[in-house]
């Protein structure tokens, strides 16, 4: 994995070593089983093709390259979903392309959501509340992009927004799937798309009868 396909605001613009590093620090995490705080400098910049000097160039600590990476990839995640909402002629269109579009990038950078999913279920994590906090953001952006393209008749944010936290952490822990299996990405998206439109089907009928 040489290469992220980030959009050019976020990733074109970075430095190339701290690109490297971020690289580097998921391929370890990801094939050794270790989380990102606990990556040893040296072996880090060895992985990445750098001096181990040139790590703080552009970090302060582990820390703070687990937090720029869950940022950059969460951002990637939410600009990539508005662009496909943008363009979505229905709600149903929005649903298949941000779910295809999910799959494609978990696909191009494995080594993230493999990391990232072991990180949100263990206890211990010192990323998991990142992890939580930035599922959080993605949500929110999904409700604010949903209410304002108009795609669903949920008026109540607070709705909106319980819908889509549950979707956004569904996906989420769904990614392992096909980082083990890429053939069943048709079967995946096929299973995803249903949950989710069962998800905001299920929050309609609740306000047709009051109970929302």
């Amino acid at each position: 994995m040489n290469s992220l396909h980030i959009q050019p605001a976020v990733w074109d613009t970075m430095p190339e070593g701290k690109q490297k590093l971020i690289l580097a620090a998921l391929r370890i995490a990801a094939r050794d089983g270790l989380t990102l705080q606990s990556l040893k400098l040296r072996e880090l910049a060895r992985e990445a093709d750098l001096n181990h000097n040139t790590f703080y160039r552009h970090f302060d600590n582990l820390e703070a390259l687990a937090e720029a990476t869950i940022e950059t990839i969460a951002h990637q995640m939410v600009v990539g979903m508005k662009q496909i909402r943008i363009k979505a002629r229905s709600h149903s269109d929005a649903t298949v392309g941000v779910v295809e579009y999910f799959l494609d990038l978990v696909v191009q950078i494995p080594d993230a959501f493999v990391v990232g999913v072991r990180e949100l279920h263990s206890a211990t994590s010192f990323i998991r509340p990142l992890l939580n906090r930035v599922l959080d953001d993605i949500a929110h952006e999904s409700v604010v992009q949903i209410t304002e393209l108009k795609l669903v008749p949920i008026h109540k944010p607070e709705v909106l927004f319980r819908v889509a936290r549950d979707i956004t952490h569904y996906m989420f822990c769904k990614s392992i799937e096909i980082i083990k299996k890429p053939a069943v990405k048709k079967e995946l998206t096929d299973e995803m798309v249903h949950f989710i439109r069962r998800q905001f089907l299920g929050e309609i009928a609740l306000m047709g009868t009051g109970n929302d």
